[in-house]
């Protein structure tokens, strides 16, 4: 009996030291807000060390918690060079624009191949080619058919100007083939000359001299045309033979027109070669 009284007032004080403890440890902790950083308790600093700094100064002095990791500065991307603008926008560099003085046509252009038609012309009906030795002199060389026979010639002229259009004047010189024998019967005429006698001529071959003024055009794209009025003058005066019958004096006239000196006008149009 006195072991169990005395033992009753122990377990009594022993109840009543657990019971604030037990009531302590069923309070709630209150709940921490979401995002807030854990706290935890701060251990008692040792006696003769320095304080321990708060968890708020801790956390300020170092960067690295677990809701905040150290930031790291990302690395630097690579260069990557812009796409190419498309090729309708592709600019290219400006040409300097040509400052050189501009070259004359005939300078451009000097050979020139043209059709001729004319009397006394260089040709008579035929071909010139035209060489440029230089923008004020040129050279016609052609060939053709003419009232003389088969025609050959060569001209040198003076260019007055530089420019497309320019007048000149030249000097020629001709040499044909003859026609031979040429028969004429005024029975084969409509309205016959009642004194005329059929009378055979031969036409021998001729050299003729000519000297002309005239104009050249020469045009951007090759376009050329040219013109010559003169004299053409006989240089053989024997070109032509009376080998049989008589004539009127008409009819010497005519075979004067036809076969000795005369007039020179012609037209050429053709195309000059770079």
């Amino acid at each position: 009996m006195l072991r169990s009284g005395s033992a009753l007032p122990l377990l009594l004080a022993s109840a009543a030291q657990a019971q604030p403890q037990s009531a302590a440890a069923a309070t709630p902790a209150p709940a921490e807000a979401p995002g807030a950083p854990a706290t935890t308790p701060a251990a008692p600093a040792l006696e003769g060390e320095p304080n321990a700094p708060t968890p708020a100064e801790a956390a300020a002095s170092s960067p690295e918690t677990l809701e905040t990791p150290y930031a790291e500065m990302p690395p630097p991307a690579p260069a990557v060079p812009p796409p190419p603008p498309p090729a309708s926008s592709v600019q290219l560099k400006p040409e300097l624009p040509d400052i050189r003085p501009e070259r004359p046509i005939r300078a451009l252009r000097r050979v020139a191949l043209l059709g001729e038609i004319g009397w006394n012309g260089l040709a008579g009906v035929g071909a010139i080619v035209t060489y440029h030795a230089n923008p004020h002199f040129s050279i016609d060389m052609a060939g053709g058919i003419s009232a003389f026979g088969w025609k050959g010639g060569v001209r040198g002229r003076y260019n007055f100007s530089t420019r497309n259009f320019t007048p000149f004047v030249g000097l020629g010189f001709n040499a044909t083939s003859g026609l031979g024998q040429v028969t004429s019967d005024p029975k084969d005429e409509s309205n016959p000359d009642p004194n005329a006698q059929p009378f055979t001529l031969e036409v021998k071959p001729s050299y003729l001299a000519q000297g002309v003024i005239g104009f050249e055009l020469v045009q951007r794209r090759g376009f050329t045309m040219q013109a010559a009025l003169g004299y053409a003058r006989l240089l053989n005066h024997d070109n032509t033979r009376l080998i049989d019958g008589s004539m009127t004096a008409d009819e010497r006239k005519a075979v004067d027109v036809f076969f000795k000196s005369g007039p020179v006008i012609s037209m050429a149009f053709g195309h000059s070669f770079q």
